[in-house]
């Protein structure tokens, strides 16, 4: 008497049978979807603090382009306010610190005059500021194409008989990241924009003896 096997594998059957074949490859593509997600997020989000970054910096010149007379008293009210541009990412605009510097003719060449740094903790110094006489260089061009300094070109704007100047603020932020693998767990991001004063020929700081001050 013939007993039928009690179980019997089959490779046709193995091979027509799609059971579990779906789970099997979403399994094998959750991982580099989960990654690319994150990536996405990431990447969009620093583009967008870099963004920011910018208007920081714009707020900080134009903020200070207003007055005649500064102190560090007012650079710390001023990198307070500019820490509002950052919403709604409060955490990132608190790392960041602004520099704000007076640029003038000096011997025909835009040189810094004066020059305040007020860091994430709110210490208002020249240690990490930019260098006093240090020269100023924004390349561009004019009407013609020819290769101009615009830093120049605003100082000469504003006070042709060089007894002006620009003021040039300049944030710089240490970019925390989300943690992904696409960006360093810190981006440098930093700009500058520059302005001419609104109310006098150049702003000036209290204690710092420069010309027209």
């Amino acid at each position: 008497m013939n007993k039928k096997p009690i179980f019997k594998f089959s490779f046709d059957k193995l091979k027509k049978d799609k059971k579990g074949v779906a789970a099997v490859e979403f399994a094998l593509i959750a991982p580099v979807m989960v990654l690319m997600l994150f990536g996405s997020v990431e990447v969009s989000q620093a583009v967008t603090i870099d963004r920011k970054v910018t208007q920081a910096a714009s707020t900080v010149a134009d903020l200070v382009a207003q007055y005649e007379t500064l102190d560090c008293a007012t650079l710390r009210s001023i990198m307070i306010i500019s820490r509002s541009v950052f919403e709604p990412y409060p955490n990132q605009g608190a790392l960041a610190s602004i520099n704000v510097a007076s640029v003038a003719l000096v011997g025909g060449t835009p040189k810094v005059e004066w020059s305040k740094m007020v860091n994430s903790n709110g210490t208002c110094s020249t240690s990490s500021a930019l260098p006093v006489g240090m020269n100023v260089n924004v390349p561009g061009t004019d009407s013609n194409g020819n290769a101009i300094n615009l830093a120049t070109s605003l100082i000469n704007t504003t006070a042709p008989n060089s007894a002006g100047g620009v003021v040039l603020g300049k944030v710089d932020l240490n970019y925390q990241s989300l943690g992904t693998s696409f960006l360093p767990n810190s981006l440098q991001m930093s700009e500058e924009y520059m302005l001419n004063p609104r109310r006098s020929a150049k702003v000036c700081f209290t204690g710092e003896t420069t010309p027209g001050c």
